[in-house]
């Protein structure tokens, strides 16, 4: 048993390392740029199909999640699940490749559907955690598998360096779209160790299938008093996801408008970044495991409150730098943490049901994260203050958070017919 844990965790360690490429070269900060500056050409409203589409790919991923888990749950098929998606996003990845300046909507459809595989994947990926190690280890599996993840960024930039360097401004857009072949190859690459690691066959939680499984995800939502705490801790991920993954979304985009950077220059930044976040993700896991992890989670916050502050105040060309610096000590950390608490206080026969519920949450939480973002950036004009606006969510999140009792792991209680 315990040999099958440690080859699992290693699986689930080396998928974090391919998946985190992708994160980089596509949401974060290649394609991302690539969208808005060649095929949506730069413009005001450029944003604005960016954020369409990346709300899009998140509420899609979110509503079928939870239904994904519970069929995964109850057939048996979350290694198969996890190969089918992971597959659809390497394949729709190495796609946009094939997408020019101009084709707007074809880039937005594309991206769409790369974002959802991959989300759907990743909510599968994340419901093995409670299974490869004992409760008081998780919060180091976590930051290891976040940590490491960063290692594969550093790579796969390294990798497409040769097709983005000078930026997609300067360069032959045939050229720079290379880099997404690469990164879709390059996933692909890492995704492999699951097919020869992981267990080869899921048994059963419980007999449901296709309208079972419907049923089972109602039977959940009419007990939530059963897992009142559950559904408070994701009131709190709710909120502190929303602030995360829209300054992800956006950092790119914000340097390269009120910095001037070029994309080459914000990748830098980036591989700067993920350095840091490498000692320090795996540093909050521990401090986690000998502290307190919702400790370890309260500091991250407060981080996340000056690297705000920042962002809409500092001026100066030392300003991306110091982000590029902060950023890299929370993004991974807070998320680990996150993810941590969670596989600790759901019921340990039905993880990837609850981490379903956790993806619709958090999808539906980033999708609300962009809108809101493109709203106060099309009123005010100011991505300063649209980015200043997500931290009332950062706020909220940790009283919500600091108000929720600590729990412990339960088992489910049966299914009604």
């Amino acid at each position: 048993m315990a040999t099958v844990r440690k080859l699992g965790a290693t699986a689930w360690v080396v998928y974090g390392v391919g998946s985190s490429g992708y994160v980089l070269m596509i949401p974060v900060i290649g394609y991302a740029t690539y969208f808005h500056t060649q095929i949506a050409g730069g413009g005001p409203e450029a944003a604005t199909y960016w954020a369409v589409a990346v709300a899009c790919a998140l509420l899609v991923a979110g509503l079928v999640a939870p239904f994904l888990g519970a069929f995964a749950d109850g057939r048996g098929k979350r290694r198969q699940g996890l190969l089918l998606f992971t597959a659809l996003a390497c394949i729709s990845t190495a796609a946009l490749t094939l997408v020019r300046p101009g084709e707007i909507v074809a880039g937005m459809a594309v991206f769409i559907a790369a974002h959802t595989a991959f989300l759907l994947a990743k909510a599968i990926y994340d419901s093995y955690l409670p299974a490869l190690g004992a409760p008081s280890s998780l919060s180091v599996i976590s930051g290891l598998g976040w940590g490491l993840g960063y290692l594969g960024s550093v790579v796969c930039f390294f990798l497409c360096l040769p097709f983005i360097e000078g930026g997609a401004e300067n360069i032959d857009p045939a050229t720079f779209s290379l880099s997404f072949l690469v990164t879709g190859v390059f996933f692909a690459c890492f995704s492999l160790p699951l097919v020869f690691l992981f267990p080869r066959d899921d048994i059963p939680v419980r007999n449901i299938a296709g309208p079972g499984a419907f049923q089972r995800l109602r039977t959940t939502l009419a007990q939530w008093r059963q897992h009142r705490e559950i559904l408070h801790f994701l009131l709190a991920f709710y909120l502190i996801n929303d602030a995360v993954v829209t300054i992800l979304f956006f950092i790119g985009i914000f340097f390269k408008t009120n910095f001037g950077l070029s994309v080459e220059e914000i990748l830098k930044l980036t591989l700067l970044f993920f350095l840091v976040g490498i000692p320090a993700t795996i540093g909050f896991g521990w401090l986690g495991r000998v502290w307190s992890e919702r400790g370890a989670l309260f500091v991250t916050l407060l981080i996340w409150l000056i690297l705000i502050a920042i962002m809409a105040l500092g001026h100066g060309e030392s300003v991306p730098l110091i982000v590029a610096i902060i950023a890299g000590l929370v993004i991974g950390s807070s998320q680990s943490l996150c993810r941590s608490i969670y596989a600790q206080i759901i019921p340990a026969d039905r993880s990837s049901e609850f981490f379903g519920f956790n993806a619709l949450v958090g999808r539906a939480s980033a999708a609300l994260g962009p809108l809101v973002f493109g709203v106060v950036n099309a009123a005010t004009g100011s991505q300063r203050m649209a980015m200043a606006s997500i931290g009332g969510f950062i706020v909220l999140g940790g009283l919500v958070l600091a108000y929720q009792r600590p729990t412990q792991r339960s088992q489910s209680q049966p299914a009604s017919a």
